[in-house]
């Protein structure tokens, strides 16, 4: 069983920061050790953003994501993919990226899994098989940030991933488009967007057992799965 609640505390933001080191500077080697010498990987998009946690039944962290907000920074999209964002309908304000999704590696050990904790041909088909080879943890901090993403009022979710990530998503239900090549960031990554209405929509056509899961929810509360 895993829970996940958003961080409110400095204490989970530094759990949430030690976790993506072990996993971005030792574990992948995506960002360098050197450039965070106190074992703790962050950058200045955490102070624009919610970040989301995941535990086991032993109260250990397994999972962390973030949504970056609007802000002068802008989004890493921008920066990093080159990436001109069409605001004209959706304004900047009504958006936000999903950024620095990790998974601790005590959850990546069978035979299969990848970088996120499940096969990346992951598909949840109703069988016991397909319901195992979820990818649970991702699919619960995806859904502490939609009911965030929700309260916010934002439309529109950018992303850059790999394109393991985005199978694994669109596997389980959760698609994405994408909106510019592919670049080198932290490997091959690709930018994407998915608009929330149209994430809605087809998972209620699609996959319904994870459209109740998605839409129960309060904002403020810890849930499990």
């Amino acid at each position: 069983m895993f829970t996940f609640k958003r961080v409110e505390t400095e204490s989970e933001l530094n759990e949430v920061f030690k976790l993506r080191y072990q996993v971005y500077c030792i574990e992948c080697g995506f960002e360098s050790t050197e450039d965070h010498p106190a074992g703790s990987e962050r950058d200045e998009y955490d102070e624009h953003a919610v970040h989301f946690i995941a535990r086991d039944r032993n109260g250990n962290i397994v999972g962390t994501v973030r949504l970056i907000v609007a802000s002068e920074l802008g989004f890493p999209i921008e920066r990093y993919c080159k990436t001109k964002l069409d605001t004209s309908l959706i304004p900047k304000d009504s958006a936000v990226e999903v950024s620095r999704l990790a998974i601790s590696k005590l959850y990546r050990r069978r035979s299969g899994d990848g970088l996120y904790g499940a096969t990346n041909a992951a598909v949840d088909d109703g069988s016991v098989q397909g319901h195992r080879r979820r990818p649970e943890i991702v699919l619960g901090l995806y859904k502490a940030m939609y009911r965030e993403s929700k309260w916010l009022g934002v439309v529109n979710w950018y992303a850059v991933m790999e394109k393991s990530l985005f199978h694994l998503l669109k596997g389980s239900g959760v698609v994405f488009n994408q909106i510019g090549d592919v670049t080198e960031y932290h490997g091959n990554r690709i930018p994407y967007i998915a608009r929330l209405s149209n994430i809605e929509r087809q998972i209620a056509q699609n996959k319904p057992e994870l459209f109740r899961f998605f839409t129960d929810w309060d904002r403020d509360s810890i849930y499990s799965i």
